[in-house]
């Protein structure tokens, strides 16, 4: 997205400075200057388009009734969503290598469950950023739905809070995320962890529920990784290069059968197989991988949620 807004200004503000009277007036008398003008014009004009942007983003997030349960998924507001987190981390300094895209569906083709490691506050805006082709729905905790113009986006979307105090209630957010899956609307997104990771194991316990979901959709699983994300925060406001991949896709033949715990296990291993033990200087690996640019039956509710209870905590963010 700020590559798109860095050439729009480049390009404005070369334009500026060739057509404005102003502008070639000042050049004429100061001709050393004309590399400070045209830096000044391109920074005004990137700093313009960003507010406007956002002034956007606002003023469409009124439009969303807190009070409604949407039942069908927005392309139009997920691609505002996906702009917004896409703006903003690039704004808190994370420039973001993606790879691996190749190996997802057509966007058109069917959904999948999204599952990934937990690093950071930033990792649903970086995979969010990235998937921007499909529409996505993030299992998150309740606390999330009280963030400033993101609460409506994730409204609109049909994020679902999940109530990790409650297994019964925890179980039936599931369900819900399996029938989403099931009618096409959205993919959904869920970290197996259930809470963002501080430790400095590579993996927490995975709550084996979530992947729950995609059996009873019967729909692949997308595992992503991502690297070096916990960084962010504390290199503020220096950049902090993160790297977010793709690992693999699980058709939905290739879990038919198992039990969850037995998928649990068998996406964990795939995780572990792509984060390094030290996550927080894989930055300075980075430099080796190419940049990539972006690809493209219910069961009832009584008999499952025995089945759930311990193993539904799920989250998007931090605890």
């Amino acid at each position: 997205m700020n590559k798109i807004f860095f050439w729009i200004s480049f390009f404005i503000s070369l334009l500026v400075v060739a057509f404005w009277p102003g502008a070639l007036n000042f050049i004429a008398n100061y001709p050393y200057m004309i590399v400070p003008v045209v830096i000044g014009a391109f920074i005004t004009v990137f700093i313009v388009i960003n507010v406007l942007l956002w002034i956007l983003l606002i003023v469409v997030s009124w439009t969303v009734n807190k009070n409604k349960e949407y039942k069908k998924q927005s392309p139009f507001y997920g691609k505002l969503f996906a702009a917004l987190l896409s703006n903003s981390i690039w704004w808190c300094g994370a420039r973001v290598v993606v790879t691996g895209m190749e190996k997802l569906p057509d966007p058109k083709a069917g959904r999948f469950l999204f599952v990934s490691n937990h690093r950071s506050v930033f990792d649903t805006f970086i995979q969010v950023a990235a998937l921007w082709r499909y529409p996505m729905a993030f299992i998150s905790k309740p606390e999330n739905f009280k963030i400033p113009i993101g609460n409506q986006y994730m409204r609109r979307c049909r994020y679902m809070a999940i109530n990790r105090d409650n297994p019964r209630e925890g179980g039936m957010t599931l369900i819900k995320a399996s029938e989403i899956l099931k009618s096409g609307d959205s993919c959904i997104g869920v970290y197996p962890e259930g809470t963002r990771n501080r430790t400095t194991d590579t993996l927490l316990r995975f709550r084996h529920g979530c992947f729950k979901a995609a059996l009873w959709a019967k729909c692949p699983i997308v595992i992503g990784v991502v690297h070096n994300s916990a960084k962010i925060r504390p290199n503020w406001p220096k950049t902090t290069k993160v790297h977010f991949e793709i690992v693999e896709v699980l058709p939905y033949e290739a879990i038919k059968g198992k039990k969850s715990n037995e998928i649990s296990d068998i996406v964990r291993q795939k995780m572990l197989a792509h984060l390094d033990a030290d996550d927080w200087t894989y930055d300075l690996k980075l430099k080796n991988i190419p940049q990539q640019e972006d690809a493209r039956e219910q069961p009832k509710v009584e008999s499952e949620h025995t089945d759930s209870v311990n193993d539904t905590d799920t989250s998007t963010g931090e605890n």
